[in-house]
């Protein structure tokens, strides 16, 4: 029986039903988010090896996301597969552009299908929920480490110009802990991670949730350990052209969340940019006026 309706894309399928997977199905969930190329292309035998479970399991996984069977599954995730496969392909047949033009192209041609694709999946009314949260927090604090450092400082230096007291913190250890210890059943924890899913941010989210605080998580999965801890939680498309994954998504949602936020509260966003903009000015910060 079908759980979502046709058209749904693979992302938007698995967030439907993530808190409904069974372990070995979240585990299965997982791989396929994480190895989208092999699962596009394996046998349905070949995919439960690599995560231990039957055949029968995979067929099963896949109709309770709402296809029909493994086939239609697996033509699903070859329509997403970015179509700068295409022109490496040609690339090596000795056809179409130099090598730095098509590394070059396909760089921007993939962050662009994984803004896309994060949008076509992000939910509106979770969205908006969090957008409320976060507007009402006493405090935020936004985690994040490795490459999800860079999301996290941007998200928290924009939360304050829109007049909200965060702060982030991209370490563990001690500065963490002492940083967690602060959170409220007002505060908002913001945890941020991709990929590698780090185990200090992780236990952030129980340390928060023991303080009552509302938990945001922002990761590549709606399975992932971030997701099944949170109170909304938002998956963002990573793959990257290089070695590491891309962020440009995350930092896209980060932008879409400050919007909200600035249009939910005009009078606090132009009080706070004002007295931003005056201890600019007192500290001579600026070198052009």
């Amino acid at each position: 029986m079908n759980t979502v309706s046709n058209g749904s894309s693979l992302e938007t399928r698995i967030s439907a039903v993530s808190s409904k997977l069974s372990e070995s199905r979240r585990k299965l969930a997982q791989f396929v988010v994480d190895n989208s190329l092999f699962a596009a292309f394996a046998s349905a035998s070949e995919l439960g090896e690599q995560v231990g479970v039957s055949p029968a399991t995979v067929i099963r996984f896949c109709q309770s996301l709402g296809y029909e069977g493994y086939p239609e599954f697996q033509l699903d995730i070859r329509a997403s597969i970015p179509t700068y496969l295409r022109a490496v392909q040609l690339l090596d047949k000795g056809e179409g552009r130099s090598t730095r033009e098509v590394g070059f192209s396909r760089v921007f041609e993939l962050d662009s299908q994984n803004i896309r694709r994060t949008a076509e999946t992000l939910p509106a009314d979770r969205f908006e929920a969090a957008v409320a949260t976060l507007s009402r927090a006493t405090d935020i604090l936004i985690v994040g480490a490795g490459i999800s450092s860079a999301p996290a400082v941007y998200f928290a230096h924009l939360l304050n110009t829109v007049g909200l007291n965060a702060r982030a913190i991209t370490s563990g250890g001690i500065p963490l802990a002492t940083e967690l210890v602060k959170l409220r059943s007002s505060s908002v924890l913001v945890a941020i991670s991709v990929w590698r899913y780090v185990a200090e941010t992780i236990l952030a989210m129980d340390r928060a949730a023991r303080a009552g605080a509302t938990r945001i998580a922002i990761s590549d999965s709606p399975v992932s350990p971030l997701a099944q801890r949170a109170d909304y939680a938002f998956h963002v498309v990573t793959p990257g052209a290089g070695h590491s994954r891309s962020i440009t998504a995350a930092m896209t949602l980060v932008n879409a969340f400050i919007s909200a936020l600035a249009d939910a509260r005009p009078e606090e966003t132009a009080g706070a940019l004002r007295e931003i903009e005056s201890a600019y000015r007192d500290a001579s910060l600026l070198s052009i006026d």
